[in-house]
This record gives structure tokens, C-alpha cells and sequence, in this order.
């Protein structure tokens, strides 16, 4: 009714009455309401969610902290609703444009509303004439206490060329910029901004060019505080952005006879498309895609501010390391974890990249970094609540990936586990399964003949050491101690080429 409206509604005229949407409704309901025959006439259609096979849900050993870690995140807006800026961001995969078929993105997306009866299906499609890709920016309404519903807010969007406005992260951050000016065109942006987004390689904050690009949307927004926080793997769904994409989907029906002509065309046609659609009472809005010229102008205007020698296209961790001014500033200014990527003013006056702060004096001294999940001794299947540990110093350390890797870490330096420290290798009289020994120097002839006679004295198992703790090569030649009877035969064997290596099963050990 509304678009009939808009198309048509100016043109009719003023003796031709236009029918309201609740006169269409009544249309559908029976005359008697009361007659048996009414029982069958709920007014509800017979559907259900449903996701295509090929993109079923994964677990994830990290999914309750990323789960509890999101929690604390609301939290802490709510504890700062009044200064607080809210955003959760998402990229639909792109649209095809010119296939006479439904074609599938072949991603893990939300689930997607149709027929009880029918099979969600679409044609596997690698590649496509032309397509689109659509980016959400949902700028969250804060409730008042966690309880409340965080899925209402204004949504923008923005429709950009898959091949040449490719989504990066430093294209998502001028975006970003570019809403919350729109956003706040009356007003003034809040102080702390929130970034909640999924674990694309565009979000993940603990990728340089992400932090980079973080730090340059800090500086440029001027804000005192920002805290990016990412899911976990396969759990892009927790993501309120991602909901948004079963309204987004409405726009994208019986659109084969539009998708002609030029992409500018078809942009402008999604555009007004898009901002029919309404979440709450709210009417979407679109704004354009980052140009290349903005882009360049946002890292030029702040990350040149700390080091001018970074190069937009040298973000890499390993590049980061040789710039020391840098290094320094995320050292004094960065709190970097794997879930998330936080930066605060440090308020000191003889800091060089000092900026006065925004928020009022004592809120800014009691404002400190997202605290790191803490277990709970009461419930031990549950973490500590927010209000409990905010303000403390607290690390990784319950991380449940990274008490894995420390459980599973060998107590040898990982400088000495490659192949060119390979010196040898020695049976398990357990599993019968060979071991590699490895070295950190080059064993002389005396140290070659003690290590022999060592291996002809003693019996090795796995997991265990080859020498007696006062032995002097204890200190020198060591041998893979996190193993167990079912452990493979460790992949460096196979590249190794030392004396006694010979082609062995993989999993049994056997020649």
C-alpha cells in the first residue's frame, strides 16, 4: 500500500478515495466472527525459518565467552547510555545481477523466512555477471537495563561495486564516519563508541590493518573511548546486524526485469528500495559508499598524525613492527585482546597526541577498559558478572582456547620445534611410533656418543623426557613432551631428511 501510494497517490484525484492498510486488512477477515468456519481464518501465514543445508552452525570452544563477553559489552553501554554511541555492522554477501535464477551466496547466513512446505534451494553459482554488496551500519537504541531488546535502532546502508569498492576495513571505518554525521547531523556524537561486528577478515580486530584502521577512526572521531568487539567463528548470526538481513532480503524480490542497464542504475533503484523498509517505526536510510579520495583523506588525517612514514597498504603485523612511534602509541593507548581491540585518551597533557577529553572529569577518571571474563566460583559454568569485575585489572587467562593452548604448549622454546633443528629421532616402546629429537646447537662427536649411549640405557614413552633431570644434554637436545598413544607422527618427520628417515603411516607409524 505505501509504495502504491507513492507511485500513484499524487496523480489520482481528490475524488478518487485511496483505501487505508487497515481497510485492506478487514477485507481478509470474515463477516461473522463467530461462525465456525472463522476458527480456520487466523490471519497467520503457515511459515517457518529454515537455512540451507551446506550452512548448518558450527560450534566453537570460545562460543560462552564470546557469548558472556557480547553481555559485558551491554552492560557497559547501558552503564554509559547517555555518552554512548552503539554500532553493529555486517556485509550481505553480494547480490548477483543478470542471472534468470536464484543464485546462492553460499555463506553462513540467517535463517530465512518461506513456505513449511517448501525446500529453500537456489542454483550454485561461482561466479555472476555483476553483483553488489550490501553493508549495514545499525546504530543500536540503548535500553535501559540488559533485560530490554537491543534490536531497535536506524539502519543505513550502502550498496557498492563487488570488484571496485571491494569491503575493507579501512573503506567500513570512513563509512562509519559517514553515518554517524548523518546519524547526528543535529547533535553531538557521543564521546565512547562500540563497535560489535563478526569475525570477517574486514572486522577481526586483532589483524593489524584493522587495529590501524581503528586507531584512525579513534583520532579522526575524536572520541575519548572505542571498543571493538568481534564473534567468535561460525557465530556471525549472534551478530543484531545480521537480522537485519531477513527485512533487507524483502527488497531484493522480483527484481530480475530492474537489474538492467549500469550498476548506477540499479544502486539508485536498491536505494530507494531500501529506505521503504522499516525496523520499529523506523525507515532505513542509505547513504553512498566510501570513495577512494575520502578513504585516503581519513588515514592522511589521523594515522599520519602519529607516524607519517605508514603506508595505507602496509598494515600488517609484521609491518607495524618497524614503525616505532606506532608501536609505542598502541602500547600507551591500546588494550588488545582476541575478541576485542580497545583504545582510551590517556588525558596527560605532555602526551603528543593529546586531546582534551569530552566526557565529564570524573566520569572520564571511573572510565576504564571492558574487563577480561572471569569464571564464577558459585556456578562454575558461569562468569562473574559485569558489575563484579569492571574496574579490575583481569587478562585472558580463562580464555577457553588459550587454556587449551597452554595446556597443550611444550615447555621447550617453539624457536627449537622445526624441521632444521631436527637431530634424530627415537622409537616409543609404547605406541612404537617414531619421535623426532630435536636440538638447538650442533652435537659434537663426544656429545653424539653420550646421547647414543643414553638412548641405549634407557627406554623412551611418550610424554616422557629423554634424560634424567641432572643429565647435562637435558638442557640441549629435547624431544615433543604434549603427546599421548593416539598423537600422529609429527609433520616435521616427513620434511625432515636425516639419517634413519624413511617413509612411515601417518597415524600408525608403521613403514
Amino acid at each position: 500500500m505505501e509504495k502504491l501510494y507513492i507511485i500513484h497517490g499524487n496523480l489520482l484525484p481528490f475524488t478518487i478515495h485511496i483505501p487505508s492498510e487497515e481497510w485492506i486488512r478487514l477485507q481478509f477477515c470474515l463477516t461473522n466472527a463467530i461462525a465456525t468456519r472463522s476458527i480456520h481464518h487466523t490471519g497467520r501465514f503457515n511459515v517457518k525459518f529454515k537455512v540451507q543445508g551446506q550452512l548448518l552452525w558450527k560450534n566453537s570452544d570460545d562460543a560462552h565467552y564470546c557469548a558472556a563477553l557480547f553481555q559485558y559489552l551491554r552492560e557497559f553501554c547501558i552503564k554509559y547510555h547517555q555518552w554512548t554511541c552503539l554500532i553493529s555492522a555486517d556485509d550481505k554477501h553480494k547480490v548477483p545481477i543478470g542471472e534468470d535464477v536464484a543464485v546462492s551466496t553460499g555463506v553462513q547466513n540467517w535463517r530465512s523466512m518461506m513456505d513449511q512446505n517448501s525446500t529453500l534451494a537456489a542454483a550454485d553459482h561461482d561466479f555472476t555477471k555483476l553483483s553488489l554488496t550490501p553493508s549495514v551500519t545499525f546504530f543500536i537504541s540503548i535500553p535501559e537495563d540488559i533485560f530490554r531488546s537491543f534490536y531497535d535502532g536506524q539502519v543505513f546502508v550502502s550498496y557498492k561495486d563487488t570488484i571496485f569498492e571491494s569491503s575493507s576495513a579501512i573503506r567500513h571505518s570512513t563509512e562509519f564516519l559517514n553515518a554517524l554525521n548523518i546519524q547526528y547531523e543535529h547533535q553531538v556524537t557521543p564521546p565512547i563508541l562500540y563497535l560489535y561486528t563478526d569475525e570477517g577478515l574486514d572486522h577481526r580486530c586483532n589483524y593489524g590493518s584493522v587495529q590501524i584502521v581503528l586507531i584512525a577512526l579513534f583520532l579522526q572521531g575524536d572520541f575519548d573511548m572505542l571498543i571493538a568487539v568481534r564473534t567468535v567463528s561460525n557465530h556471525s548470526w549472534i551478530n543484531p546486524a545480521e537480522r537485519i538481513m531477513s527485512i533487507l532480503n524483502l527488497e531484493f524480490n522480483e527484481l530480475n526485469s530492474e537489474l538492467i542497464e549500469s550498476i548506477a542504475n540499479i544502486q539508485d533503484m536498491l536505494n530507494n528500495r531500501t529506505e521503504r523498509l522499516v525496523l520499529k517505526n523506523k525507515k532505513f536510510k542509505c547513504h553512498g559508499s566510501a570513495s577512494k579520495e575520502t578513504i585516503t583523506k581519513l588515514f592522511e588525517k589521523s594515522i599520519f598524525v602519529i607516524d607519517p612514514t605508514l603506508k595505507i597498504d602496509e598494515t600488517t603485523q609484521s609491518q607495524i613492527c618497524h614503525h616505532s612511534a606506532l608501536i609505542e602509541f598502541m602500547n600507551t593507548h591500546c588494550h588488545t585482546h582476541a575478541y576485542s581491540f580497545q583504545i582510551k585518551k590517556c588525558n596527560n597533557p605532555t602526551c603528543p597526541y593529546w586531546k582534551p577529553i569530552r566526557l565529564p572529569s570524573q566520569e572520564f577518571h571511573d572510565l576504564s577498559f571492558l574487563s577480561d571474563l572471569i569464571p564464577s566460583q558459585e556456578k562454575t559454568d558461569h562468569y562473574v558478572a559485569f558489575q563484579s569485575v569492571y574496574g579490575t585489572e583481569t587478562t585472558e587467562e580463562y580464555r577457553p582456547t588459550y587454556m587449551q593452548s597452554q595446556a597443550n604448549a611444550e615447555p621447550i622454546p617453539k624457536s627449537i620445534l622445526v624441521v632444521g633443528k631436527i637431530c634424530g629421532y627415537i622409537d616409543c616402546e609404547d605406541c612404537k611410533k617414531r619421535r623426532c629429537v630435536y636440538s638447538d646447537k650442533f652435537l659434537n662427536s663426544d656429545e653424539q656418543k653420550d646421547f647414543q649411549q643414553v638412548l641405549e640405557s634407557y627406554s623412551y614413552s611418550y610424554g616422557a623426557l629423554i634424560f634424567p633431570d641432572d643429565y647435562y644434554l637435558k638442557e640441549v637436545v629435547f624431544v615433543r613432551t604434549r603427546i599421548n598413544y593416539d598423537s600422529p607422527i609429527e609433520v616435521l618427520y616427513y620434511s625432515s631428511c636425516k639419517l634413519g628417515n624413511y617413509p612411515i603411516c601417518y597415524y600408525c607409524g608403521e613403514s
